[in-house]
């Protein structure tokens, strides 16, 4: 687990009270997000190894360890609380959020999903393929999970992709050269324990909490492109209609490494719950529906 060290911002006067935690995608780092507008810190997990039997692996697991991280951290005192949370992350803040619910200390003001599942993870998954014609060529994923998920074939993959440690956790996505949603997963590898990378897909394996999310009444912003290499645009949908107070913005051309490739959206969105945060509560207004597109 890792915790980067220094604030990220972007220039400009910043709000004294507010903070973000930057939750990123499963092998990545909190260079993945673009700067923002206020004092940001990412928490990763690529260098975590539970060490537990395989069943004992589960997504409440990894946000129990993201409560125990938050619970010292000074920032996270602050009174206007944003998550910024990617994919894996997207999904271990939702885990996070029902879990603690009830602590007001720790309820942020507003939430950024992007290119994420409420789950089940491994059902949802279409992995997009290219074109035919002009409709994308998905295919389901599910059905090779047990074998890539095996201790022996997770660590010759690594091997070959990735012989040396030496970028593990150090990893710079925005110094890439190519940024498609392919060379950052394989970047990914680079920045990754093989060992965590098993546990990370053990704790999606189990992942549905779809029947939960109505108690989630946090103002939320999700965003999906349409160029998702992972995630059909109707997975976001889904998740959109589910919570209460969300609303979706589907950015055009974007894949599922949205936060790398079009830093300016997600900026715009935690501009805009910053802004919803200063509102007094009874004129917070629950938003639902697709946002138009972003190009």
């Amino acid at each position: 687990m890792d915790r980067d060290q220094a604030p990220r911002r972007s220039s400009g006067l910043l709000p004294r009270d507010g903070v973000a935690l930057l939750l990123p995608g499963m092998t990545l780092n909190g260079s993945i997000m673009p700067p923002l507008p206020l004092e940001a810190f990412a928490v990763d997990f690529t260098q975590w190894v539970p060490g537990l039997p395989d069943e004992r692996i589960t997504m409440g697991l990894y946000a129990a360890r993201l409560r125990d991280v938050l619970a010292r951290e000074l920032l996270w005192r602050r009174q206007r609380r944003i998550v910024v949370a990617h994919s894996f992350g997207g999904m271990l803040a939702l885990q996070w959020l029902l879990d603690t619910r009830t602590d007001d200390a720790a309820t942020p003001r507003g939430l950024v999903l992007i290119a994420t599942t409420a789950g089940p993870m491994f059902d949802v998954v279409r992995l997009r393929l290219g074109r035919l014609g002009g409709t994308p060529l998905r295919v389901g994923v599910r059905h090779l999970t047990g074998i890539w998920n095996r201790p022996a074939v997770t660590r010759v993959v690594k091997a070959l992709l990735s012989p040396s440690r030496a970028q593990e956790g150090r990893l710079d996505f925005r110094a890439l050269r190519r940024t498609t949603d392919l060379a950052v997963d394989l970047a990914g590898w680079r920045n990754t324990d093989w060992r965590a990378m098993r546990a990370y897909r053990l704790a999606m394996s189990g992942l549905d909490l779809r029947d939960r999310l109505a108690s989630l009444t946090i103002p939320t912003t999700i965003l999906h492109g349409t160029d998702d290499a992972l995630f059909p645009i109707q997975v976001a949908r889904d998740l959109a209609a589910r919570l209460p107070n969300a609303h979706l913005r589907v950015v055009e051309g974007a894949g599922h490494v949205l936060p790398l490739t079009h830093g300016e959206v997600v900026v715009e969105a935690v501009e805009e719950l910053l802004e919803r945060a200063q509102e007094p509560k009874d004129r917070r207004q629950t938003v639902g529906g697709d946002a138009p597109p972003t190009r």
